[in-house]
């Protein structure tokens, strides 16, 4: 028996993701919630944020760990936090079961050293709780393997997948790209997301094309102190069906990364993808896990100006490799980065022999 604590939405029941769960047949029950973390700044996540993520992680363990039956064999939980408190309770019931698996962890490093070696100390203690950790990229299941040698955690890699849609009857796993002639004056490109992205560098490759960027980011720090050009239009708070219209009506997405370690801008990529969306995106040893180029995709190298905007360009002017690299991609996001694809992985990983 696994038990599952969604946060997206407190009718997660009767969501995609439950709705694969029940196709693969497998011993399951689910415990939602609704835990929304949009803060424009790290103080308000932590002073209005965690206390969220503390208040339904004390309410999921109550009900998975005391009120359910059958009693679980696994619980799969989406932060360190719903780790520690779950062992809590496991602790207190004396009990071995069940084992605690952390969705989805990334580890990011620090400039300041002292806060580096800090986090360090507090993941090492969640993960002598944790018996096993998802992450999406096979690069981050060795990086964590060695940081955290010491744990017991298994840390095992399946790809990101995700489902979009706008209302029932508007899913992105049934769109076809509009064909029309571009770029006109109404037409945009577009990029978005908070962690590890390299604006600075998009701005500089934008500046002077005639194009306009539409730039989705709530977050105050990967903003600031760069200079916007005139034609970069911020929007702080695209969310939801706001986001999807964004997405659905750019002619094509553009992923900027300043980091290669870490698992970064898979969850656009794929947006876009299931979208039918040419991209251009940062080469890393995580991007090409998801994405080949010239099939599904534009690569380019970190922090080069002269090659993301030549990318850019070569896009905007050549409307047949825009239309081959969106079907190719939203082939791909069909059969590997959906939400079948993604449950049945997850599922898998899961099940493996401890």
């Amino acid at each position: 028996m696994i038990h599952f604590f969604p946060t997206f939405s407190k009718e997660a029941k009767n969501s995609p993701f439950a709705k694969e769960l029940a196709a693969l047949e497998v011993p399951h029950c689910l415990f939602p919630g609704e835990v929304i973390l949009r803060y424009h700044s790290r103080i308000w996540l932590l002073l209005l944020g965690w206390p969220k993520v503390i208040k339904f992680a004390v309410s999921s363990a109550i009900r998975s760990l005391l009120l359910s039956k059958p009693y679980p064999d696994t619980v799969v939980v989406g932060s360190h936090i719903e780790v520690i408190v779950f062992g809590f309770f496991r602790a207190l019931l004396f009990r071995k079961r069940p084992n605690i698996v952390l969705l989805g962890f990334i580890f990011t490093r620090r400039p300041k050293p002292l806060v580096n070696w800090l986090r360090g100390l507090y993941f090492r203690f969640v993960f002598s709780i944790a018996d096993q950790a998802i992450c999406h990229s096979s690069l981050e299941v060795e990086r964590y393997k060695e940081i955290f040698k010491s744990s017991h955690t298994r840390f095992e890699y399946i790809p990101y997948g995700l489902h979009i849609s706008v209302g029932e009857d508007n899913s992105a796993e049934q769109h076809t790209p509009e064909k029309r002639n571009f770029p006109d004056s109404g037409d945009y490109i577009l990029t978005a997301g908070r962690s590890g992205r390299d604006y600075a560098t998009l701005f500089k490759a934008v500046t002077l094309l005639p194009i306009m960027l539409h730039v989705v980011c709530d977050s105050e720090s990967a903003l600031t102190g760069l200079e916007v050009p005139a034609n970069v239009l911020l929007l702080r708070n695209c969310y939801d069906k706001a986001y999807v219209q964004e997405l659905q009506n750019a002619l094509f997405v553009v992923i900027p990364l300043k980091v290669d370690d870490i698992s970064a801008g898979q969850m656009v990529l794929i947006q876009a993808m299931a979208f039918s969306k040419p991209t251009i995106i940062t080469r890393t040893p995580t991007v090409e896990e998801y994405v080949t180029e010239g099939i599904e995709s534009l690569l380019v190298a970190r922090g080069d100006v002269i090659e993301l905007r030549e990318a850019i360009q070569r896009l905007l002017s050549e409307r047949t490799l825009m239309e081959k690299l969106g079907a190719n991609a939203n082939a791909t996001y069909k059969s590997k980065f959906c939400m079948k694809a993604y449950v049945t992985n997850l599922v898998a990983a899961l099940q493996k022999p401890w």
